[in-house]
């Protein structure tokens, strides 16, 4: 959805032309009133709760926060990423030209997705995707899988694996060689898991349904585990607008317990003693720094592992300190991504080193 022009939008884009050049001599006001003002402006045109929009202030810049909502509203490029456990990408591609679905493969920063250019025809719906030869997948939750690095012969972890998009990628890295435990608590979610994993030919996986949080009392000891914690979805707002009109404060605070619980897990399940990693990856779909930063921060305090490069060559760092808080120095190795600047789901990604007790 695009906000049309507006007499709501002329005042709001008059009131930042105010306090970009705000001079206090020649106003009657301050400039506390008049980004009061904007606030009110914002909240009526974008629909969005009081305590969002002062949310948003805090992370950005005032003109930073308008190009933030701003590309809430734009609905992004479908994407695929091919299955080269199906077929080679590039046969994929060009049978997929056939049916008139144009894809633009995105070389750099990987070759294994594309975007759907715009087409009538129900991409979730042709022979091609019910055979597995590709699965419709936003860029930015690749990432995740990515920074993991999952290679053949890995033991790897997914503590939150439902819908299975990131399960079934890391099977096609490790080309089905290892094993891959994709876990979910959730009974009716684990249902598409399954689905995901039969048809993208995955056969090195085995599904279980547990909750995390004690899924090192039953199996632990893997080079690689990945959390993508479930969260309020404050990146993935051009998915679905209904998150914006919930309370993201409250949301979060919902979710930041078991986000903690979780991670501490998926360390204890990691092998600090392994050769082929040790490491953890821990991700979600939220720009707030309570469902990031802080989590991290929590699972440096209580277990022994530090944050390292996640190996991604684009982003921009993790915060080092917000609403005077202070993290770790080493936060900035994390990786974050934001619709206005980077043209994906803003998505979150840390990196860590399970270290020797």
């Amino acid at each position: 959805m695009q906000i049309e022009p507006t007499f709501s939008t002329h005042r709001m884009y008059h009131i930042l032309r105010i306090l970009k050049n705000f001079e206090v001599r020649s106003l009657n006001n301050s400039k506390k009133y008049y980004l009061k003002l904007l606030k009110k402006e914002i909240c009526t045109i974008f629909h969005y709760p009081k305590d969002s929009v002062n949310y948003f202030l805090t992370l950005f810049p005032i003109f930073e926060t308008i190009k933030f909502i701003e590309s809430n509203e734009k609905q992004r490029s479908l994407t695929i990423r091919y299955n080269s456990l199906r077929k080679n990408p590039e046969e994929i591609r060009m049978e997929l030209e056939k049916k008139g679905i144009r894809v633009f493969v995105l070389e750099k920063p990987l070759n294994i997705a594309g975007i759907i250019s715009k087409n009538r025809l129900k991409i979730g719906g042709i022979p091609e995707f019910l055979t597995g030869y590709y699965t419709l997948q936003s860029i930015a939750s690749l990432l995740p899988v990515l920074s993991l690095n999952p290679k053949e012969g890995d033991r790897v972890l997914d503590i939150t694996a439902a819908p299975g998009g990131k399960s079934t990628y890391i099977s096609q890295l490790m080309n089905n060689k290892g094993i891959l435990i994709a876990n979910d608590k959730n009974k009716i979610r684990i249902k598409s898991l399954v689905s995901s994993v039969h048809r993208m030919g995955i056969t090195n996986c085995i599904v279980t349904n547990l909750d995390g949080i004690i899924l090192p009392f039953i199996v632990k000891g893997f080079d690689k585990v990945l959390i993508d914690a479930p969260c309020s979805g404050t990146g993935i707002i051009s998915h679905d607008l209904n998150i914006k009109l919930k309370n993201i404060s409250k949301k979060a605070a919902v979710h930041f317990s078991s986000q903690k619980r979780l991670l501490l897990a998926a360390i204890d399940a990691c092998n600090e003693r392994s050769t082929k990693g040790g490491v953890i990856i821990y991700s979600t779909c939220s720009i707030l720094v309570e469902e990031n930063e802080c989590v991290i921060q929590y699972a440096i305090q209580n277990r022994n592992v530090e944050v390292i490069d996640t190996g991604l060559k684009f982003g921009m760092p993790g915060y080092k300190k917000f609403k005077g808080v202070i993290f770790d120095n080493r936060m900035e190795n994390c990786r974050r991504f934001f619709p206005h600047v980077h043209n994906t789901d803003g998505f979150f990604v840390c990196k860590l080193k399970k270290l020797f007790s």
